[in-house]
């Protein structure tokens, strides 16, 4: 049994969001699945799924732009299966000086044997489309 699997999914979850925000990619990896998969359903250009622990830290660095980025966890909503719900509120300030960023969001994130297996991330997608992520597909 691994250290991960002796803590509960709503706990791992949260670990999972907190390193997101803190840019710990390093420790993000520790506790995901290899073929952990991605999932951006509200994507300003239409929903995109990734695969694979790589692609989701090459996805999420993204928010390497920032000088400063937190998530805010506002609640946890622990289904009591393989799936837990975090709220999350973000906000960030760029290294270049455009404006604050800032978002709500919910992931919806599953677990096995004490590794995330799927991070599906809903947010606001006009905030996003404000930040330059891409226009709505038709």
């Amino acid at each position: 049994m691994t250290s991960n699997e002796m803590l509960s999914n709503a706990a791992l979850a949260k670990q999972a969001v907190l390193y997101q925000g803190d840019r710990d990619f390093d420790a993000l990896r520790t506790i995901s699945h290899p073929d952990v998969e991605l999932d951006f359903p509200y994507w300003p250009t239409g929903a995109k799924q990734f695969v694979g622990v790589d692609a989701m830290i090459d996805q999420m660095s993204v928010i390497r732009v920032f000088q400063t980025f937190k998530i805010d966890i506002v609640d946890i909503f622990d289904t009591g299966a393989d799936t837990v719900i975090v709220e999350g509120r973000s906000h960030g300030t760029y290294k270049s000086g455009r404006p604050d960023y800032r978002n709500h969001y919910l992931f919806a994130l599953s677990f096995r044997e004490g590794r995330l297996t799927r991070w599906r991330e809903f947010f606001n997608p006009l905030e996003a489309m404000k930040q330059n992520l891409g226009a709505p597909s038709n």
